[in-house]
C-alpha cells in the first residue's frame, strides 16, 4: 500500500523516529510472527525442569506481550512527534502574521519620519521621538512606536515651514497606536506558540527515552527467547544495537571505517 503524500495531517516524521520506528516493527513482528512457533521449542527445552504438580508458563503468551509492549511504546512515540511536527507547522502563518505586523508599523514610522522632516526640519523631529534608527528587531520597534506616540501626543510642535498645510498629530498617533496594538499581539501570539512547541517537543522527547528503555528491554528479552529455541537468526535479527539507541544491530548503520594513516616519511 503507497505511502500517503505529505499533508498537514500526514507530516513528514523525524529521521531519528523512522530508524527507531523501523527496528520497533522488525522486533514487535518477529515476536507475534513467530511466537506460536519458538513457544513448543522453549516448553521443551525446560520441561523437564518442571517442579511436580507445576504447569509449563505459556511462553507464546508471554512473547505476544512482549511484542505488543514495544508496538505499543513504538506508536505513542510516533504520535508525539507527529504532534510536534504539526505544533511547529501550525507557527507559519502566526510568525507571517508578526513579519506582516511589524512590517506595516515599520513603514508608518518612516513615512511619518519622512514627512515630519520636510514639514518641520530634521533637527525638530530629532526631538520628537525620532532621534534613534527606526529599530529591526519586532519589540524594540514597539517600543519605539510607543515613544513615538507619547510625544506626538504630548510635545509642541514648531510651526511647520509649508504654509497651508493641516496636520493633527492625535490622528496619527492614534494611527500608530493602531499598528503597534497589531504587532504586540502578533508577538503574543508567537511567545505562546514556542511555548506551546517547547511542550510538543518536552513530551516527545520523553516518548522517545521512554521507547528506547522499552526497545533494550524488549529485544535483550526477545533475543534471549529465540535464543533458548535454537532460533540464532531470529536472536541475531532482534539483537539491540551497542552503539544506537531503540534500534537493532542488523538496522543500526555501520560506522564509518577510520581512514588509514599515512606512513610518516622517512
Amino acid at each position: 500500500m503507497p505511502h500517503a503524500p505529505w499533508t498537514r495531517s500526514h507530516p513528514l516524521p523525524s529521521k531519528q523516529i523512522v530508524d527507531r520506528t523501523k527496528s520497533a516493527n522488525v522486533v514487535s513482528s518477529a515476536a507475534s510472527v513467530h511466537a506460536a512457533r519458538v513457544a513448543p521449542a522453549i516448553e521443551a527445552v525446560l520441561s523437564p525442569y518442571l517442579d511436580k504438580g507445576k504447569k509449563m508458563p505459556d511462553v507464546e503468551a508471554f512473547t505476544l506481550l512482549v511484542g505488543k509492549w514495544l508496538a505499543h511504546t513504538s506508536a505513542t512515540m510516533a504520535a508525539a512527534d507527529e504532534a510536534h511536527i504539526h505544533e511547529l507547522s501550525d507557527d507559519d502563518p502566526i510568525r507571517q502574521g508578526r513579519d506582516n505586523a511589524q512590517t506595516a508599523l515599520n513603514d508608518e514610522l518612516v513615512e511619518l519620519r519622512e514627512w515630519m522632516t520636510g514639514l518641520f526640519g530634521a533637527r525638530a523631529v530629532r526631538s520628537l521621538g525620532f532621534a534613534a534608527e527606526t529599530p529591526r528587531d519586532p519589540a524594540a520597534l514597539s517600543q519605539f512606536a510607543g515613544e513615538v506616540v507619547k510625544s506626538l501626543r504630548q510635545k509642541a510642535f514648531p510651526p511647520p515651514k509649508r504654509d497651508g498645510v493641516s496636520w493633527t498629530p492625535s490622528k496619527e498617533a492614534s494611527k500608530i497606536d493602531k499598528l503597534r496594538e497589531t504587532l504586540d499581539a502578533a508577538l503574543a501570539d508567537v511567545v505562546r506558540e514556542a511555548r506551546e512547541a517547547q511542550g510538543t517537543l518536552a513530551d516527545k522527547n520523553t516518548a522517545i527515552a521512554t521507547y528506547d528503555t522499552a526497545f533494550s528491554r524488549a529485544s535483550k528479552v526477545l533475543e534471549g527467547l529465540f535464543t533458548l529455541a535454537g532460533e540464532t537468526a531470529l536472536a541475531d535479527r532482534v539483537r539491540p544495537s551497542t552503539r544506537r539507541p531503540g534500534q537493532t544491530e542488523e538496522q543500526a548503520p555501520q560506522a564509518e571505517p577510520a581512514a588509514a594513516e599515512a606512513p610518516s616519511a622517512p
